[in-house]
């Protein structure tokens, strides 16, 4: 016997259903909003837009599984997608904007100076990073250690040389 595999017809969701919706998951989809938009006029305008996101697809909403996970998924989608939109919205100031290049980070005396006071390891790895060019796997290759070693003495090296260079002040 042929097992029909063809997607069934589903009825959209009735106005009464989505007012329902509405009461049954607004403080859910704010939650969510506001975690992941962290201010409360973003998410309520968050809020807003996955409801009115979840009215323009009722035959997607009645084909879900789980109606709680699909809303909830809708809204997080829909505060991500605010949260793009205001960090790419930011213009930069025009004294950022307008500025010319840094010729010289800072005081090359000085970062000789804080260089020299640190171990040679850390001067090693160093060196090897932003002065040779040296990927986080071409140093774990000549230092012997793991890529992830590496990248945490580093880490911790560059958090060194900048007490050092800042007078211990951080």
């Amino acid at each position: 016997m042929p097992v029909d595999i063809r997607p069934q017809k589903v009825d959209p969701i009735s106005a009464s259903s989505l007012t329902e919706l509405i009461q049954n998951y607004f403080m859910d989809v704010y939650a969510v909003c506001f975690r992941v938009l962290g201010r409360p006029q973003d998410a309520e305008d968050a809020t807003q837009e996955t409801f009115l996101t979840l009215f323009r697809t009722r035959e997607k909403l009645a084909a879900a599984q789980s109606l709680r996970a699909w809303v909830l998924t809708i809204a997080r989608n829909t505060s991500i997608s605010m949260l793009r939109a205001r960090h790419s919205a930011a213009p930069l100031p025009e004294s950022v904007a307008d500025a010319a290049p840094i010729r010289s980070p800072g005081d090359p005396e000085r970062l000789d100076r804080a260089l020299a006071a640190l171990s040679e390891e850390d001067r090693h790895l160093v060196q090897m990073r932003f002065m040779e060019g040296r990927s986080p796997a071409e140093m774990a290759l000549a230092t012997g250690r793991s890529s992830g070693s590496v990248a945490t003495a580093l880490c911790r090296a560059l958090q060194r040389l900048r007490d050092v260079y800042h007078g211990g002040a951080r």
